[in-house]
């Protein structure tokens, strides 16, 4: 049975790779201490498994290069419109601050390879490692593959190493970077208490949130009232909506029942008493107004059973960007309620005083007319839709492969983008062009998911596979200096962007260690942080630093390659 299932492997390697598949993310969900490994990790480590138990599996270097290829676009793509979004404004604190982690760090990997003697597999494995990088692997293997002198056996063993590299390194560098960026680095910053910081930021932001009250607590809300007499007896709908404006908060007066007609309220629309009208606010603006001056809240169904629509907006409105999310929807969109805010792919922490970014996802809510009045003016209406514009992704691979085909000579050795390095860039552009004109170039979660978390598994599990023989002896013989490297690889740079983040732009502890995670594109540690603060104001900093990281740290696979050389 044993002999069968090994000959079947070998014979059919597709059953090996999504067997590392099946296995690695089951392994991804175990967690240690509330880390968990990922995919990534749990399918290179299972790749190596099965190519430790099933020797003499060959699986050709065409499959991961086309998963690789996949994935490296499906990055770019999500990246790209924080990625030139931060390269002007205010952005560009953090985009500095993310350029000097990166090249320090490749600085100190370059420093320690060479003083450990490593060459281009093991010091490329300890950038990816250490660095937590991932799509370096794929990089640097391409790298060490057009390296001139090498037999097929030398890069099959450089290919090897590097993946050893990345393994060992990632395991203790991502627990690492956790641990210290959510504990340690904000007692280094001086802060007495992450949390309290976050929170002070909160207030100071005016997105607070008191303690134990989730997100409802900004939900839109809707309540019928009869009108019994006071103040708001013959005032018109508009005067009323003016006057609790003129207070600092906005409420919408939408249907009305006088006697057995129900009708749409306007701004000319006088209240009588005994009417039963519906209004629609922020919870807190509802509560902050005198429930008295409305009447009797009742239970009305029938007239509060009229349309609603949430509906998130790609914001391409040149009118908004630029603006505070208070005065433009005030006045562009002033019968719309905001409930979110998605940047880079991160919900942040928003109120009337964010400043809108052109590409940012704003979902709103109001009746179903009120939203499509005015939708198409925002921006684009992201509705939910299952298929993908294969032809813009498809082209965009295409032409970035194309760029990155061409080489020059360099000291002998033909440097280039290679194909990865091109799909990457041309990711960036496709991503930036989608967000700028997102009528084209439809690329759903899921199938972007498939194509960047399953194409950068395949590929690692491929890699680990064909490492497996080789796994054992390369821990055993560059464990102990491996694991202290990569520590050193990982602490160091977040150690000098922390300190260059307080002292030269006096960025408030939370963002800076957002910025910190961002940097380094250690998803595990802003986890983490957001965890400790107890808040999401960490996740300001992260968006562009990590669209930084992606770009720069994978780039530099191929440079320490080309050094180590």
């Amino acid at each position: 049975m044993w002999n069968w299932l090994e000959e079947s492997l070998v014979a059919h390697p597709e059953i090996a790779i999504f067997l590392a598949l099946g296995l690695g993310f089951l392994v991804g969900k175990l967690k240690i201490k509330g880390i968990a490994l990922g995919p990534v990790t749990g399918t290179l480590l299972a790749g190596v498994l099965v190519g430790i138990v099933f020797t003499g599996i060959d699986i050709p270097d065409l499959v991961k290069t086309v998963a690789f290829v996949a994935f490296l676009f499906a990055l770019g793509y999500n990246v790209g419109p924080q990625f030139f979004a931060g390269l002007k404004g205010d952005g560009l604190k953090q985009v500095l601050l993310a350029v000097i982690n990166c090249v320090f760090g490749l600085l100190v990997v370059i420093v320690l390879a060479k003083a450990l003697g490593y060459g281009p597999g093991w010091g490329a494995g300890l950038l990816a490692g250490g660095l937590t990088q991932s799509a370096v692997i794929g990089v640097a293997d391409s790298a060490i593959a057009a390296l001139p002198g090498l037999s097929a056996d030398e890069v099959k063993e450089m290919e090897s190493q590097v993946a050893v590299g990345y393994a060992v390194c990632y395991l203790f560098g991502t627990a690492a970077a956790a641990f210290f960026l959510s504990t340690i680095a904000p007692r280094m910053l001086g802060s007495k208490s992450l949390a309290a910081d976050a929170h002070a930021m909160e207030q100071q932001l005016g997105v607070a949130k008191e303690p134990g009250i989730g997100p409802a607590y900004y939900s839109v809300v809707r309540r019928s009232y009869r009108v019994t007499g006071g103040s708001v007896v013959g005032r018109t709908v508009g005067d009323l909506e003016q006057r609790a404006l003129d207070l600092g908060h906005r409420i919408m007066f939408h249907d009305l029942r006088r006697g057995d007609t129900v009708q749409k309220t306007g701004p000319s629309t006088v209240l009588e008493t005994g009417d039963v009208v519906t209004l629609a606010a922020r919870r807190p603006d509802l509560v902050a107004l005198s429930v008295d001056q409305w009447g009797e809240e009742v239970d009305d169904e029938a007239l509060l059973d009229y349309r609603v629509e949430t509906l998130p907006i790609v914001i391409t409105s040149k009118k908004l960007a630029g603006q505070k999310i208070g005065p433009a929807f005030a006045e562009h969109a002033p019968r719309l309620f905001v409930t979110k805010v998605v940047r880079g792919g991160q919900e942040i922490p928003w109120s009337d005083d964010t400043v809108i970014h052109g590409g940012d996802e704003i979902t709103v809510q109001g009746g179903k007319d009120e939203v499509e009045a005015v939708s198409g003016d925002l921006g684009y209406p992201n509705r939910a839709k299952d298929a993908t514009d294969m032809s813009y992704v498809g082209f965009g691979i295409v032409v970035g492969a194309l760029i990155g085909v061409p080489t020059i000579a360099v000291a002998g050795a033909d440097i280039g983008l290679t194909t990865s390095g091109g799909a990457l860039i041309m990711g960036l552009v496709f991503g930036w062009l989608r967000a700028k004109s997102p009528t084209f170039g439809q690329f759903p979660p899921a199938a972007n998911w498939m194509l960047s978390t399953g194409g950068l598994c395949m590929f690692v599990g491929i890699v680990g596979i064909m490492a497996g023989p080789d796994f054992i002896s390369g821990v055993k013989s560059e464990g102990l200096s491996l694991v202290f490297a990569g520590l050193v690889v990982t602490l160091l740079p977040m150690v000098l962007t922390m300190y260059l983040g307080k002292w030269l732009f006096k960025i408030p502890v939370p963002v800076n260690l957002g910025i910190t995670a961002g940097a380094n594109t250690t998803t595990a540690s802003i986890g983490a942080i957001t965890d400790t603060a107890k808040s999401q104001i960490p996740v300001l900093g992260y968006t562009i630093p990590y669209a930084i990281g992606n770009v720069l740290l994978t780039i530099w696979g191929a440079v320490i390659v080309a050094v180590l050389a």
